[in-house]
């Protein structure tokens, strides 16, 4: 599998510019990307990287140190639930994602709605994390990984107008996530350890939602290229294979168009979200 790490800056990049532009930030465990945007929501800057767990990473790259217009940080971890808005209850929060996953006494509940899909995501984070983060990003806006691409893909999924599979790769796991219309009928993370991993749980997918390989699309994107062997083992059993694009293109600079747009799909929703 082709497990991508990017370094992209345009021409039009200038630091003293920086405080009028727009910061997109999304952090895992022991990897994270941001995309710097002009104020003409152009992309003047690409970069991922690898880190420690525990360092800080922020610290590390001088960009980040400057002043934005606006700040978003997201979290991607797979400790996150869904919950349909109608069962919501904000002071079981915790309750709510207990039964699911385990927790620890330093852990927040986060709660983010999603209106599209009538639901809310929780999730859990180390709470001294997230202090760390809002020190080092003041002001920023703090999402989970996951719900902007949510609010895009139910948008993208309106538009077709028919039934889609979705499968995000980074970091060793896949998010696959299911929409009919608007409703959500599957999303959960799974940790991957080989190219047939990915593609159990891929077919784990469609069996749970009772569809058929060949006959519901898949739309890929995230840490995956063509030719490569996850990519080929979906082909062979997923007759409309495809990676994933936002409609809007045109933000992206001569630098970033040579390479696969489907590998920014990720920071370009979290880019596009409030």
């Amino acid at each position: 599998m082709g497990v991508i790490r990017y370094d992209i800056t345009e021409e039009a990049f200038r630091e003293q510019s920086l405080p009028q532009s727009e910061l997109s930030i999304l952090t895992g465990m022991d990897s994270s990307s941001y995309l710097i945007t002009d104020a003409e929501k152009k992309a003047l800057a690409i970069r991922a990287f690898s880190h420690p767990t525990s360092e800080a990473w922020w610290q590390m790259d001088e960009r980040l140190g400057a002043s934005f217009k606006k700040i978003r940080l997201a979290w991607l971890g797979p400790r996150f639930t869904l919950v349909p808005a109608r069962l919501y209850n904000g002071d079981a929060r915790q309750t709510m994602l207990a039964d699911l996953t385990d927790l620890k006494a330093s852990d927040t509940i986060l709660a983010d709605p999603i209106p599209e899909l009538g639901a809310y995501l929780l999730y859990a984070l180390d709470q001294e994390k997230l202090s760390e983060w809002r020190r080092a990003f003041v002001g920023c806006r703090f999402y989970h990984g996951l719900t902007p691409m949510l609010h895009e893909l139910a948008q993208y999924t309106r538009r077709l107008g028919r039934a889609q599979m979705y499968a995000y790769l980074r970091d060793g796991f896949i998010y696959l996530i299911a929409i009919e219309r608007d409703r959500l009928l599957f999303c959960n993370a799974f940790s991957c350890h080989s190219a047939k991993d990915y593609l159990y749980y891929v077919l784990l997918a469609y069996e749970q939602c009772g569809w058929k390989p060949a006959q519901v699309p898949l739309k890929i994107f995230g840490e995956i290229l063509p030719a490569t062997e996850v990519f080929n083992l979906f082909y062979r059993y997923v007759r409309d294979l495809g990676f994933l694009q936002l409609k809007e293109n045109s933000m992206m600079g001569p630098q970033a168009k040579q390479h696969e747009v489907h590998l920014f799909y990720d920071l370009l929703s979290l880019q596009h979200y409030h």
